[in-house]
């Protein structure tokens, strides 16, 4: 079977077809076209097809398949979750996904449609950019293809759980050019999961975000620092329209004035009066019926408030420890969640003073425990390539802990940083493959990182590095180093130098917090500018030099907001003092046409600054095409 150019394709999926399904293929579809020209069609039987065939989904999902291929054999292939199958026959090419496995949505199904354009067609779906604007995903070009001697398999993810934190800077919530952009790149980089506050999740609801999370087998999971908020609002919401403050205000913690805890944002720690029976069953009967009204959540996170404060210091709290009566109230909460959706599971946050399970108690099975790697006595370090900056460390011993009093374990890790780090570039991905083996060793589901919607660029490839990496274990710093370079063209050589100079920087010298000011502090700048010199001397395209510009944007803009003297503070963004270094109308600059953040439109980059342009003139490193 060839593929050439201006060919006719039909692309045949189940007679039921899901809409992932549907999906996959039409994403087939699009991208035959702009590789080849091709006209394509979609349709749901095989009869009557002129030219190629490519048929969607292995024989238990396509009768099809079945005269290619046996259910017993394809099952013994990719027996899932989520694995995928290529395989080439003499007049058909079958891309199919496992099929039979629980909560896994075609995700196989698509993550094939992808392998298969990146490993056999040579594109690189690694990046997105601003609409209009040349670059992000690389498409090859070709006259024709010869598919014989065509074939992948992966048995299953080796990964189970690849999460991203969708934020929106502290549960704001407002609707940007690339949420759908966004959306598109996990997929196409193996996440599985998204994580966010219940106030993004309904904005997601409204601006159509979750129905197309939903159509690429995205799964959900809500709650965040506002999960109180939704469940027993103190003024009422959408869901629940008592105002528990009035009516209840013993629900609430007891402060040492002889106060009930009034909530006013995300900060106040542990809010509840945690062994209030009354409280516990009412905001069990709430989390049963938000449960029932939103079905494609899979878990739901009773986080408390950010910070550190103390807790309820009524006489039923007052006698245990902090982390004693959170674990109370998420296992009674549990115990009744179960009996109504036993299939939906409860996440509890170990996180600063949070952190070490407590003795002599046993989790409910459909309790799950995500460990934020922040200890009360700090972040972890990065950037070891053995994993050790988290493998083998008191982090680790945590978690485990955890495990061993029955709960599914996972991390919640920073691979953009933090916030008071200021989006500022700190590589860890040379660490990753390390890390995810670890994982699987210890028996961690995965980890869920912090990941800003409008903001891509500034660590792009760690996010990369994690999504396919956990996906699938055996790829080497190198193997992603090389498919993800396709973006930059000719220089993409350059540019992984760059990379990996930047990683052999950090080697757990710093926090992650730090990490982007060591790193500045310690990096040789002036040769990494001069291998961003040549990868744009050496790029063909405009694609591929709006590439290169916006990695070192990210680079630029982390070695300039350095040059102040940085405090250790929590301000918001907006908040930043103003940047008096003489560079500063470069970083204005920066923000006011490419950031994402506050124009809400950009180029998937974020530059949080403040101040007063100083005159800067742009050079060719603004100049996109």
């Amino acid at each position: 079977m060839i593929l050439r150019k201006d060919c006719d394709v039909t692309i045949v999926v189940p007679e039921n077809t899901t809409e992932r399904e549907l999906f996959a293929a039409d994403e087939l579809k699009k991208y035959l076209g702009m590789i080849f020209g091709s006209k394509v069609t979609v349709q749901e039987t095989a009869e009557s097809i002129e030219g190629e065939k490519i048929i969607i989904g292995g024989p238990e999902r396509n009768s099809l398949s079945e005269k290619y291929i046996s259910k017993e054999e394809f099952d013994s292939l990719t027996p899932g979750p989520e694995g995928i199958f290529i395989k080439a026959y003499d007049d058909a090419l079958i891309l199919a996904g496992s099929s039979e496995n629980v909560n896994e949505y075609e995700r196989g199904t698509i993550y094939t449609v992808y392998e298969f354009l990146e490993r056999f067609l040579d594109c690189s779906l690694s990046a997105y950019i601003k609409e209009g604007v040349k670059g992000g995903e690389f498409i090859s070009q070709r006259e024709s293809f010869d598919l014989e001697n065509v074939f992948y398999a992966k048995s299953k993810s080796d990964i189970p759980y690849r999460c991203a934190v969708a934020q929106y800077s502290h549960g704001e919530v407002d609707s940007y050019a690339l949420d759908f952009k966004f959306l598109d790149w996990l997929s196409k980089n193996r996440y599985n999961y998204i994580y966010t506050w219940s106030s993004v999740y309904e904005n997601m609801k409204k601006n159509g975000m979750l129905e197309e999370a939903i159509k690429r087998g995205i799964l959900f999971k809500v709650g965040h620092h506002d999960a109180i908020d939704t469940l027993l609002p103190q003024r009422g919401n959408k869901y629940f329209s008592e105002h528990y403050y009035e009516t209840h205000p013993e629900f609430y913690k007891l402060t040492e004035d002889g106060k009930r805890f009034e909530m006013k944002d995300h900060w106040g720690q542990m809010v509840l009066c945690s062994r209030n029976e009354e409280m516990i069953e009412e905001i069990s009967n709430n989390l049963i019926k938000w449960f029932t009204l939103n079905p494609q959540v899979k878990i739901f996170a009773l986080l408390n408030k950010d910070g550190t404060a103390p807790q309820c210091c009524c006489d039923k709290c007052k006698g245990y420890t902090k982390v004693e009566n959170y674990v109370y109230m998420i296992n009674e909460i549990a115990k009744r969640l179960k009996k109504a959706h036993p299939n939906a599971i409860l996440n509890m946050l170990a996180y600063t003073d949070l952190c070490e399970a407590p003795e002599g108690i046993t989790l409910e099975d459909n309790v799950s425990v995500t460990e934020a790697t922040w200890h009360i006595s700090g972040l972890r370090t990065i950037g070891k390539p053995d994993g050790s900056c988290l493998s083998g460390t008191f982090f680790e011993d945590i978690l485990m802990s955890w495990k061993k009093i029955g709960a599914n374990v996972s991390y919640y890790d920073y691979f953009m940083g933090v916030y008071p780090g200021r989006q500022r570039y700190v590589p860890m991905a040379d660490e990753m493959q390390a890390m995810c083996k670890r994982f699987i060793e210890k028996g961690i589901d995965g980890t869920e990182t912090q990941f800003e919607v409008y903001n891509l660029w500034n660590n792009i490839f760690n996010f990369y590095t994690y999504g396919r990496t956990s996906y699938d274990t055996e790829k080497t710093l190198q193997d992603n180093l090389s498919l993800f370079c396709r973006i930059f063209g000719e220089g993409g050589e350059d540019m992984a130098e760059n990379i990996r100079y930047a990683e052999s920087v950090l080697d757990g010298q710093s926090e992650i917090m730090r990490a982007g000011i060591y790193l500045m502090n310690n990096i040789d700048k002036e040769k990494m500018y001069d291998g961003f010199e040549r990868a744009i001397s050496k790029a063909k395209t405009a694609g591929a030099r709006n590439n290169i510009r916006l990695m070192r944007m990210a680079f630029r803009y982390s070695d300039l907001e350095c040059r102040e003297k940085y405090e250790d503070d929590e301000t918001g963004y907006k908040n930043l003092k103003h940047y008096d270094i003489p560079e500063r109308g470069e970083l204005l600059y920066m923000k006011k046409h490419f950031d994402t953040y506050v124009s809400h439109e950009g180029f998937g980059i974020m530059i949080p600054v403040e101040g007063e342009d100083n005159g800067f003139i742009p050079d060719k490193w603004y100049d996109f095409e």
